[in-house]
């Protein structure tokens, strides 16, 4: 499983195998919890556009690591 950190966010991100982005919080401590991450959902189009460039940052880590699947 391949996190990103962006400075500020206050969290972590991953993807599933198919893409979909996930978020977890960080804590206090400056550590996650890996059993706690939800689905991110975009509030306005300045938020998509965030979203959009950080989901695919890391479709593009996991297709070089080979563990990105597209849909056919």
């Amino acid at each position: 499983m391949i996190m990103l950190q962006i400075d500020g966010h206050g969290c972590v991100y991953s993807i599933d195998s198919e893409g979909t982005l996930y978020m977890t919080p960080i804590s206090e401590s400056n550590s996650i919890r890996l059993d706690d991450w939800v689905e991110v959902e975009s509030v306005d189009e300045l938020d998509d556009k965030v979203i959009n460039e950080i989901q695919e940052q890391l479709i593009t880590l996991e297709k070089a690591n080979g563990t990105y699947f597209q849909n056919a």
